[in-house]
């Protein structure tokens, strides 16, 4: 990870991976998954205050990063750039985020700073519990001759838009490589064993582009909702 810049832009995955799980809280029919769904929504944003704490901002720094810096200024992901519609393509891109948040959180715990090690670790262990949770939905959706199809046809759109996740800016081009080759072998056999092939990831990151399209703009939009006049602050929401 290539150091301040690298940990904002790695919140930014994070935080708006949490607003997007949002909806599904309230809009999937099955009352423990939407706790479930809640849980890790939560967690991601908490995890993208930690991150961003680590890369020095304060809670002014961090209310300015999210609700203040227009959105040419951002670069996440492709994954999070978009609003996924249906709950194959919300298990798709959720399966694929947390094994990229566990093998980013590893690279952290290598880092020199002590609180950074810690952090990683923490940080990694919690999205082992999230790979855990999305792989099953995986299995269930994939093995069911019901919803396989649908699955299998949600992952060749929703593949693609992942091949920047460990792109510059957000990592150096060595560290990028690597953690692209193990997170690539890391997803392979999952999704093997549904019938997902994963070589739309490619063999190499992809730089990330300038996210400056009307669907962010819209995210954005509904985030920045949250403030509710001049004088009253914001909602800690992702603290």
């Amino acid at each position: 990870m290539s150091g301040r810049d690298g940990l904002l832009r790695v919140a930014e995955d994070r935080f708006l991976h949490g607003h997007l799980l949002s909806r599904w809280i309230t809009d999937y029919v099955d009352l423990e998954e939407s706790l479930a769904v809640g849980s890790i929504a939560q967690e991601e944003l908490a995890h993208a205050a930690t991150l961003m704490e680590f890369a020095g901002l304060d809670d002014e720094g961090r209310d300015a990063f999210i609700f203040e810096r227009p959105v040419h200024a951002w670069q996440p992901t492709a994954l999070v750039a978009h609003r996924l519609e249906d709950w194959p393509a919300v298990v798709i891109r959720g399966y694929l985020l947390a094994s990229v948040g566990e093998v980013g959180s590893v690279l952290l715990s290598h880092a020199r700073r002590p609180e950074l090690q810690s952090a990683g670790q923490v940080i990694a262990a919690e999205q082992r519990l999230h790979v855990t949770h999305w792989e099953r939905w995986v299995s269930l959706l994939g093995q069911d001759q019901r919803t396989g199809d649908e699955l299998r046809a949600r992952a060749a759109q929703v593949l693609p838009l992942a091949t920047d996740v460990f792109g510059a800016p957000a990592f150096d081009r060595a560290n990028g490589e690597a953690a692209h080759a193990a997170w690539v072998e890391a997803v392979s056999v999952p999704l093997a064993a549904v019938g997902i092939p994963v070589d739309a990831l490619g063999r190499a990151p992809v730089p990330r582009a300038v996210r400056d399209s009307t669907e962010l703009a819209d995210v954005l939009g509904e985030i920045r909702s949250l403030r509710v006049g001049a004088g009253d602050g914001v909602r800690g929401l992702y603290r």
